[in-house]
């Protein structure tokens, strides 16, 4: 398992073109983030751990025409080869679908890249 630095500097090389790119630390019962612009992500991530929290990726928006962005995940390198790290990211996927204001489709749905 990579380190909370390592998982940080990961944060900082997500695609260029994503937009408001977060670390996804995912819960039983929710989702919580730590986002490229946090001013103290190793804290903050720490903190989530230390709660129970696991890091299992990526996540952010992808700029598109008419100003509706598309999510885009990444499962991390750690959690690849378990099915329920990439049953979380379509559930997150899922979740910002149904709370879109936009009727079309604003998530894509990729295994690993939701």
């Amino acid at each position: 398992m990579r380190s909370m630095k390592q998982l940080v500097d990961e944060l900082r090389k997500t695609p260029e073109q994503w937009v408001d790119a977060a670390i996804v630390i995912v819960f039983e019962d929710r989702f919580e983030f730590v986002g490229e612009g946090h001013p103290d992500p190793m804290n903050r991530l720490s903190s989530l751990v230390e709660q129970g929290g696991l890091p299992i990726g990526f996540a952010g928006l992808l700029p598109a025409r008419g100003g509706i962005g598309v999510l885009k995940t990444q499962v991390s390198q750690d959690y690849l080869s378990q099915g329920w790290a990439h049953q979380y990211m379509k559930s997150l996927c899922s979740m910002v679908r149904n709370q879109s204001p936009f009727p079309s489709p604003t998530v894509s749905d990729r295994r690993a890249n939701c």
